[in-house]
């Protein structure tokens, strides 16, 4: 059943809802600015107009995976379902692996099993943004963020609202974050100018 609720969450997980929203407004995001098809490159190339819609719309598949993956195998199965949504959004299957960056569903998925993170991780978003001034750098801070908030969460016992805190909940944030760390690594600016000044790159 868990593998199951893996599938079904992968397969929600790579419906590509923020190509199709970008359709209806006569953009095609995975030609345009970055080439991604999620809300960062929707508010590049189009506005809040787009990028609100494709961020809601991906948070709710990420929650909506949670909700299913938890009637198919209680919470084992819901963090199957949610880990295999973010994986269906970053390596999607109708786009040859490549799909979107994973941000907007994984927030989806910690507001289904772990709820009283979201303040916390948005806040150190906002903050790695106004210091860093790079939404690559700021997902990595994020990123880190999650697992050592889930240590933290899990060794002092505070409430998650959702998952039980503890090895599930390690599961959780490790998994999120293996999946979308590749995709953010590469976007950071660090890593770019590395790969302009390596041997053969020019």
């Amino acid at each position: 059943m868990i593998a199951f609720a893996a599938v079904i969450g992968y397969l929600i997980g790579s419906v590509p809802t923020a190509v199709f929203l970008a359709r209806l407004r006569g953009v095609d995001l995975r030609e345009e600015g970055s080439g991604n098809p999620g809300s960062a490159n929707a508010l590049r190339v189009s506005g809040p107009l787009l990028a609100a819609p494709v961020l809601l719309v991906e948070v709710g598949k990420g929650f909506g995976s949670v909700w299913i993956g938890a009637a198919v195998g209680d919470e084992i199965g819901a963090i199957a379902a949610g880990l295999g949504a973010v994986a269906g959004n970053v390596y999607n299957v109708w786009y040859r692996l490549r799909g979107g960056k994973g941000l907007g569903i994984s927030l989806g998925v910690l507001a289904g099993l772990w709820p009283s993170v979201i303040v916390p991780v948005l806040v150190v978003i906002l903050l790695a943004v106004l210091i860093s001034r790079s939404s690559g750098i700021a997902s990595l801070v994020a990123i880190a963020a999650i697992i050592v908030m889930a240590f933290l969460w899990s060794i002092l016992e505070w409430p998650t609202g959702g998952a039980e805190s503890g090895p599930r909940l390690m599961v959780l944030a490790v998994g999120i974050g293996l999946i979308i760390f590749w995709k953010h690594w590469r976007d950071a600016p660090f890593t770019a100018l590395a790969h302009r000044e390596s041997p053969g790159s020019g």
